[in-house]
């Protein structure tokens, strides 16, 4: 094991579990917490896949956390799928960052990144049980409001996932990521690239795509109209004296 630390920055190195960097980002923005706020990264590599980094913000003191996971790799925009039929294809690895949808295609179930979302490094199981605590508290806040329907629906899904773990029915898992930092890993999975029209639709979560020629434009056009502001003080300042 080898450890190093710079400024506000702390280095371990485990060959077993790769590379761990712990850095301090300062005050809290939730509670205010003086140099409470940290960031964790772990990079690894995963195995017929790459290298990837899991990255966490932490606070210490009210417990604020955000997670995301970025591929190291440079990979292009793909959607990958897997049939999940036996036990052992629910050891399926996902590896979903916040701009990865997922979809579990004979439930109806799709979990599409927002503004709050996270990554993760998982499994087929794992999405599962996500999706299934999901299910369980929006199946009692219908059950409150009365919903009868709403909770039989989420019973059906319920009783489908057990099923699904069992190896009793299938169930088609997707992964997409217009940036392409999600992926399905394992023996049955299928990818392919995303169309332009695919990417269009799929949403980014807290991302977003910035054209460079777009940019440079804005910028000419902020700085014309800040020439054209001077150029009217300077007549002003010249025809007062």
């Amino acid at each position: 094991m080898l450890m190093g630390e710079k400024k506000g920055e702390k280095v371990e190195v485990k060959p077993e579990l790769g590379e761990v960097q712990v850095i301090s980002l300062g005050d809290c923005p939730i509670c205010g917490g003086k140099n409470t706020l940290k960031a964790i990264q772990h990079i690894h590599e995963i195995p017929y896949f790459g290298k990837v980094m899991e990255s966490t913000i932490i606070c210490e003191r009210c417990g604020y956390r955000n997670a995301d996971v970025m591929i190291l790799e440079d990979r292009p925009p793909k959607l990958y799928t897997v049939r999940v039929e036996d036990e052992r294809d629910l050891f399926t690895r996902v590896v979903r960052s916040k701009s990865g949808t997922i979809e579990l295609e004979e439930i109806g179930v799709k979990v599409e990144p927002g503004p709050a979302s996270e990554g993760f490094i998982t499994n087929v199981e794992g999405v599962l049980e996500r999706v299934r605590e999901t299910l369980l508290m929006a199946r009692e806040f219908r059950k409150q409001e009365g919903d009868e329907e709403a909770v039989k629906k989420a019973d059906e899904i319920l009783q489908y996932i057990e099923d699904v773990k069992e190896g009793k029915k299938p169930l088609t898992v997707k992964i997409a990521d217009p940036l392409g930092n999600s992926a399905l890993i394992g023996e049955k999975v299928r990818s392919r690239l995303l169309t332009e029209e695919e990417i269009r639709k799929l949403s980014l979560g807290p991302y977003q795509i910035v054209n460079p020629e777009e940019l440079e434009e804005q910028k000419e056009v902020e700085g014309s109209d800040k020439t054209s502001e001077e150029t009217e003080k300077e007549k002003k300042e010249l025809s007062g004296k």
